[in-house]
């Protein structure tokens, strides 16, 4: 990474939080910590994270909320929902509500490293996609210009012949 992708990584246990930003730092993340959802919606803001990693139980606002707050904010964000509590409901929940992916918690923290750059070599793959359709476009539209400037050439060549 040639710069350091932001991640707001929000759980409500200190331990977790502090834990997994270490790894996730050491890994050449920028993490921006939060421990409820109301302090996460604040950094969202102020920060413009690339990806969020949100757990699911929370006290006030929970993760499932939380995640559906920040697609309204911007809808192509991707959320990872982590929990210790795992069900096929949550799962199914939270993947209909727009997760990208849903682990259970404990994990080795090198599978969210592994998640976040899967979503990041994504995300750019995403953006050189873009960037070469626009080329293509510009390229299409000069060649067009290029036929119709040659067709009046040959149309004035042709008029001048028969004259």
């Amino acid at each position: 990474m040639a710069f350091k992708s932001k991640v707001l990584l929000v759980d409500d246990e200190e331990i977790i939080r502090d834990s997994l930003s270490e790894w996730l730092e050491s890994d050449g993340f920028s993490v921006i910590t939060a421990e409820n959802g109301m302090e996460a919606l604040k950094k969202y803001d102020t920060e413009q994270p690339v990806v969020a990693v949100v757990d699911i139980k929370m006290p006030g606002m929970d993760g499932v909320t939380l995640l559906k707050k920040l697609k309204e904010k911007n809808r192509e964000l991707p959320v990872i929902i982590m929990t210790a509590f795992a069900t096929v409901e949550n799962a199914v929940q939270s993947m209909k509500d727009g997760a990208y992916d849903f682990i259970c918690k404990p994990f080795p923290p090198e599978k969210l490293s592994n998640l976040l750059s899967h979503i990041l070599e994504h995300q750019d793959l995403q953006r050189e996609n873009v960037k070469l359709q626009k080329e293509r476009k510009h390229i299409l539209h000069i060649a067009i210009t290029a036929l119709v400037s040659f067709m009046v050439l040959m149309v004035l060549i042709y008029l001048l012949a028969i004259r």
